[in-house]
């Protein structure tokens, strides 16, 4: 009804036809983040307050993000592509077990909890977060 009311002034306006709006719906993009942070496991989970959380904010702003550039979501192993397109990111970490999924932006490392239950996987989990920031670049 408004969209009718407007193209009726655009016409008495002699406004070129072009111009009218064809449509109620303005379709709108997704705003991008830089990186969706993606756990397969909701156990101790890094959305929650605790030690897995602060291992977590000391591991992205290694790589010069923080929760404020970040989405953090928990998932089952097979929702993963329905939650890489509900939430579009420069970058998907995934954190905790590997899903079979490809993608050019996807990386898969330890969970924080993992980590600080062994040590030594901070190298590894370093080396990944390295192609991160290279990606984000």
């Amino acid at each position: 009804m408004i969209s009718e009311l407007r193209n009726n002034y655009l016409e008495a306006l002699n406004i070129p036809e072009f111009l009218y709006n064809k449509s109620d719906a303005i379709p709108r993009t997704k705003a991008s983040v830089h990186c969706l942070l993606v756990e397969t496991s909701p156990e101790k989970s890094f959305c929650e307050p605790g030690d897995s959380k602060n291992l977590l904010v000391k591991m992205l702003s290694s790589i010069g993000l923080s929760l404020n550039n970040t989405i953090s979501i928990s998932i089952q192993s097979g929702d993963l592509e329905e939650s890489i397109k509900n939430h579009p990111a420069k970058v998907v970490l995934v954190m905790g077990e590997s899903i079979k999924y490809k993608s050019d932006n996807l990386f898969f490392t330890h969970h924080p909890r993992d980590i600080l239950k062994n040590t030594a996987l901070k190298r590894e989990v370093w080396e990944v977060l390295k192609k991160v920031k290279k990606c984000l670049s």
